[in-house]
């Protein structure tokens, strides 16, 4: 009995570190579909969902869990690479989160200027 209960407790202690998951349909690697699916979920314009889509892949090629840390000053988050310095707590791994964040910081995808990947062109043709 003491050693089940130990091992239950190392699971939750490991359980504890890990990234959180996202339960459903959205979550994990997404294609350029599942992204402007994510997207429009969110609430995001479906008007705007194949730029957004294009913009998470070439900011975190779909990854939800896509880290970038700026020299240490900042880090950019999920699939939109949201900066923490920037947006505070809308820089987040959570995938409707970070969808939520992305329509709102881009005005419902009518100004994507934050982003490097739309400002340098290096988003298009990625779906």
């Amino acid at each position: 009995m003491k050693a089940v209960l130990v091992l239950a407790a190392v699971m939750c202690l490991a359980a504890a570190h890990q990234p959180p998951r996202l339960a459903g349909a959205h979550g994990g690697t997404l294609s350029c579909r599942g992204l402007e699916s994510l997207w429009e979920s969110a609430g995001g314009s479906p008007s705007a969902a194949f730029t957004a889509a294009e913009i998470a892949q070439a900011e975190s090629s779909g990854r939800q869990y896509a880290t970038n840390t700026n020299g240490g000053r900042s880090t950019d988050r999920g699939y939109w690479q949201i900066n923490d310095a920037a947006w505070g707590a809308l820089s987040t791994y959570d995938a409707a989160g970070n969808a939520r964040a992305a329509v709102r910081i881009s005005h419902d995808g009518r100004d994507w200027s934050p982003w490097v990947t739309y400002q340098t062109g290096a988003y298009a043709g990625r779906c």
